[in-house]
C-alpha cells in the first residue's frame, strides 16, 4: 500500500497527532479512530438526527445555534446558500480525505462502539472542572460549555437538538475551522515551526470559543471571569481532544457534556 503523502497528512491538523505515532501502528484503535472514514462513521449518525432536527421531523424546534448561523453566512459569502451546506461540506471533506489518503473503504463497528465509549470516559474531566470551578455560582453543572443562543423550548427534543448541533458545529467552527486557519497562517504563510502554529491556534480558539458564549456576559455589560475562564479551559480541552484525539472524540466529547447538563440533569431534577 503507498503511503499518503505529506501534503494530505495537513489537510487536518488533527492527522497529525495520535494517529502517526509509530508505536500504536496504523492497525491499532487510536489509529483507525483518527482516520477519516471512521471519523465519517461515528459523526454521521449526528450530522442526520441534527439536520432531520432542524427540518422538523422531531417536532418543531426553532433553529438558533449560533455556530452553525456563522457557518451558513460563512458559505453565503461565497454565494452559496443553504441551511445543510455546513453538514454537507464536513461529509464532503471526510470523503475526499479518505479518498486522498488512500486507505482501503473498510469499517469496523467495533471502532465506533469504542469511539462511543471513549467520549463518555472523556467527558468526566470536564465534570470536575466544574465541580472544581463551580462557574455557575453554586454546585450545580447547569452550566453550557458547548450551547450558544439556545432555543426558549425546555422541551428534550428542542434541548436534545442543541446538544447534538452545538457538539457538531462549535468544533467544527472553533477547532476545525479555526485552529486549521490559524496554524496555517502561523506555519505556512509566517513560517513559524508546526508546534506554534498549533499552540497559537489552540489559545486564540479557546478565546474566541469563550468570547462566544454570552452567558458570560452579565447584564451590566461586565464579565462573569469565573464563567469565561471555565469556557476557555474547555476550549482548550476540546482543541487538545481534537489535535490529539482529532474531531470524531473532540464532538463526541462535546455531545456527552451538552447531553449530560441539557438532558439528562434536568430530567433528573423534574
Amino acid at each position: 500500500m503507498s503511503k499518503p503523502n505529506t501534503r494530505t497528512k495537513k489537510m487536518l491538523p488533527n492527522q497529525l497527532g495520535v494517529a502517526q505515532r509509530p508505536i500504536l501502528g496504523r492497525g491499532s484503535y487510536f489509529a483507525l479512530s483518527m482516520r477519516p472514514l471512521h471519523m465519517l462513521l461515528f459523526l454521521l449518525p449526528i450530522v442526520i438526527l441534527y439536520e432531520l432536527g432542524t427540518m422538523g421531523v422531531f417536532g418543531p424546534v426553532r433553529d438558533s445555534l449560533e455556530a452553525h448561523q456563522m457557518l451558513v453566512r460563512f458559505f453565503d459569502l461565497f454565494g452559496v446558500v443553504g441551511l445543510h451546506l455546513p453538514a454537507l461540506a464536513l461529509v464532503t471533506m471526510l470523503v475526499i480525505q479518505h479518498i486522498l489518503s488512500r486507505d482501503p473503504f473498510k469499517l469496523s463497528i467495533t471502532v465506533w462502539v469504542k469511539m462511543v465509549f471513549e467520549s463518555a470516559l472523556l467527558t468526566l474531566p470536564l465534570v470536575v472542572i466544574v465541580m472544581i470551578l463551580k462557574p455557575g455560582g453554586g454546585t450545580e453543572m447547569a452550566i453550557q460549555a458547548g450551547v450558544v443562543g439556545g432555543s426558549a423550548d425546555p422541551s428534550h427534543t428542542s434541548q436534545m437538538m442543541l446538544a447534538l448541533g452545538a457538539s457538531l458545529y462549535e468544533e467544527m467552527l472553533f477547532r476545525l475551522v479555526l485552529i486549521t486557519m490559524i496554524h496555517f497562517l502561523i506555519s505556512d504563510v509566517f513560517g513559524f515551526s508546526e508546534t506554534k502554529g498549533f499552540v497559537i491556534g489552540l489559545i486564540l480558539s479557546s478565546a474566541a470559543f469563550a468570547w462566544h458564549h454570552d452567558q458570560m456576559f452579565l447584564l451590566d455589560g461586565s464579565i462573569d471571569y469565573r464563567k469565561g475562564f471555565f469556557y476557555f479551559l474547555a476550549g482548550m480541552y476540546f482543541g487538545l481532544l481534537f489535535l490529539m484525539r482529532g474531531l470524531g472524540i473532540a464532538v463526541g466529547v462535546h455531545l456527552f457534556y451538552d447531553l449530560l447538563v441539557l438532558v439528562i440533569l434536568p430530567s433528573i431534577e423534574s
